[in-house]
């Protein structure tokens, strides 16, 4: 079975050659996870964030709870 999920952004630059982005990924009423990375800086936004929430690194719990403060007692943290 294919989890739906949702993409939420805490950061996105496009700035100097390089698209960064900071990206949780939701899967509702399972877990989450947040991402960080680094995409083509020609790809729109939205494709971008994708990207990363796709192939990006995946921060610590702690990091991941700065960037997203308002999933603290949602939903567990992926492991």
């Amino acid at each position: 079975m294919i989890w739906d999920r949702k993409l939420i952004t805490a950061r996105y630059y496009n700035a100097n050659y390089f698209a960064t982005a900071i990206v949780a990924s939701i899967t509702e009423g399972i877990d989450w996870a947040a991402y960080i990375g680094g995409a083509d800086p020609m790809l729109p936004e939205d494709k971008a964030v994708k990207y990363v929430g796709d192939y990006g690194d995946k921060l610590s719990a702690e990091d991941a709870y700065h960037f997203f403060p308002d999933m603290v007692n949602k939903l567990p943290y992926r492991r």
